[in-house]
């Protein structure tokens, strides 16, 4: 199994972003997974701790349709980064038939799982990418603007903010 660094994941991202087009914020992230042959549905799941879930072998991402819809659009980004990661391979898709399925819970932004991280930071690199983040943070705008302007929580802006080395507030 490929794991990735940060750096690679972010490399990733800003390639995804740019071969589909993505260069206004916030990022369409419904219309980049569809760009990417994913079908997004919402749904409620069994658990409520379960925000989203990737098929990939069937190339659908369901999402808690009772979530936010800025959790969502989290929770998509995150299915995105495991097809992206995980389970593509350049054109070639390649599925591990026991564990195609799998799921954004309450464990999953824990570092219980390595892909859950990568999927996590997939998912901050492709709503907040690094250099946008930087040019707005030098342009002194608050967390709550920039939250806004990537259609994310200020949350995970401050998280954001903080694991480039920026936050603090």
């Amino acid at each position: 199994m490929t794991h990735y660094t940060k750096e690679q994941i972010t490399n990733i991202a800003a390639d995804v972003l740019e071969m589909y087009g993505q260069r206004e914020y916030p990022v369409k992230i419904v219309a980049l997974a569809e760009a990417l042959g994913l079908s997004v549905y919402d749904t409620i799941f069994d658990r409520d701790d379960v925000a989203g879930m990737i098929k990939a072998n069937e190339r659908k991402i369901y999402i808690c349709k009772t979530d936010s819809a800025l959790r969502q659009r989290f929770s998509i980004a995150h299915e995105i980064g495991h097809y992206v990661l995980h389970y593509r391979s350049g054109e070639h898709i390649n599925f591990d038939e026991n564990k195609h399925i799998s799921f954004r819970d309450s464990l999953s932004s824990l570092g219980f799982s390595i892909k859950e991280v990568e999927a996590n930071y997939f998912a901050a690199n492709i709503l907040m990418p690094h250099t946008e983040v930087v040019k707005l943070y030098n342009d002194n705008l608050s967390i709550a603007d920039m939250a806004k302007y990537f259609a994310v929580s200020q949350t995970a802006m401050g998280h954001r903010l903080n694991f480039l080395g920026l936050g603090n507030e």
